[in-house]
């Protein structure tokens, strides 16, 4: 964050109490910033930004949407975000970023208090926004590159869900089995005294060295996924988890469709809003999201800096599929490369959505066979069993 943050307490002119985060460069900042905002301090302490639930992705486009739409109404902008927060998570951001710009802030400045919130592309977007004039335009372009963000999560999630849950189902199963059942059908068959068949045998063994080293692997996954989630709370971690990802097969190239779709919408929204083709490229490659895309978007805008044409920039990169270089190429002969980036963002949207379609086709009926299939030999093992109880009593 650019300033310290500021929990505080105050009173408004109607006496009613008030809380909630600022960012300051200073206490006296920031209690200056809440006298010009009609607000009387009450209290004020710092490095308290963990107090507030970080407002989730579709509620945070939800809310940009409704700014556009009262900006474009010339609504003051202080009460636009206000209204805009709605009761859902965004609404204590866009709360917090009202606060900050009655306090004399401009709206990119504030968004960028909070890097959590906000990419820097958003973020350009509003300032040029601001620059420009026409801060409802950039708003809308802002919701619009949130918007896709979201779908892009929604469709990975969506296509996944299905085999999560077939796939946490027989873990379950398979423990309650394991733990309880066959612990006690193996007593009672031994107690029978009767020969155990080597499949029979096996299958106890096998049972015996789940039940022993289960549960520590169990618990070491559940580790793994807390230091996961916990890693996704950093910039870092974020873009580690995203990079191991875009290796996965199948995953991987939705996950690429998607980010190819978040930059060139980026990347059409700055440069319709008048924005170098140099400065829309550097500040879209963090839409990428993994680090090896993002290190060759960046290089990409370092070709252009260096007078390179931005197609030959980003095709020497090696990392950007031909049908993006070809939009790029076309939109520079034809001098329209913002409405050709945007024509791009929905190629590989759509491009996204098939690839979301196979991948559940696929994925569904995989899992199902899985399951199945352990479903099947866990019931022959149990027949073997049961067969060695018949024999042993005949």
């Amino acid at each position: 964050m650019s300033d310290t943050l500021f929990q505080y307490k105050a009173r408004d002119t109607g006496g009613a109490r008030r809380s909630g985060l600022i960012a300051a460069a200073s206490e006296g900042d920031a209690a200056h910033q809440l006298e010009r905002a009609g607000l009387t301090p009450l209290t004020l302490a710092p490095g308290r930004a963990a107090r507030r639930a970080r407002a989730t992705l579709d509620h945070r486009a939800a809310a940009m949407r409704r700014l556009a739409s009262l900006t474009a109404a010339a609504a003051p902008l202080d009460r636009a975000l206000k209204l805009a927060g709605g009761t859902q998570s965004a609404g204590p951001l866009f709360s917090d970023l009202a606060l900050t710009v009655a306090g004399g802030k401009p709206l990119s400045d504030a968004m960028a208090d909070w890097p959590g919130d906000f990419a820097d592309a958003e973020i350009a977007l509003i300032a040029s926004g601001e620059a420009t004039g026409s801060l409802p335009r950039a708003t809308a372009a802002t919701a619009t590159l949130m918007e896709r963000r979201a779908a892009g999560r929604r469709t990975v999630a969506s296509a996944l869900a299905y085999p999560a849950f077939v796939v946490i189902a027989a873990l379950l199963a398979g423990a309650v089995f394991i733990g309880f059942a066959q612990p006690r059908f193996e007593e009672v068959l031994r107690a029978t005294g009767a020969d155990i068949s080597p499949t029979t045998d096996w299958f106890f063994a096998a049972s015996g060295i789940l039940r022993d080293f289960g549960g520590p692997i169990l618990l070491a996954l559940l580790v793994l996924g807390l230091v996961a989630v916990m890693m996704g709370g950093t910039e870092g971690g974020r873009r580690a988890i995203t990079g191991i990802a875009h290796r996965l097969p199948l995953i991987g190239p939705l996950l690429s469709d998607r980010a190819m779709e978040a930059y060139c919408g980026a990347l059409g929204a700055m440069l319709g809003g008048g924005a170098p083709v140099p400065e829309a490229a550097r500040l879209s490659a963090r839409m990428l999201g993994a680090p090896a895309l993002i290190t060759a978007g960046r290089n990409a805008a370092e070709g252009v800096i260096a007078g390179r044409a931005f197609s030959a920039a980003l095709r020497d990169t090696g990392q950007f599929p031909d049908t993006m270089t070809a939009f790029v190429e076309i939109g520079e002969e034809t001098g329209g490369l913002a409405p050709l980036m945007d024509n791009a963002a929905q190629h590989f949207g759509q491009e996204a959505e098939a690839r979301a379609r196979r991948l559940a086709a696929v994925a569904a009926p995989a899992a199902t066979a899985i399951l199945g299939l352990l479903i099947g030999v866990g019931a022959y093992l149990m027949m073997t069993a049961v067969l060695d109880v018949y024999d042993a009593a005949l």
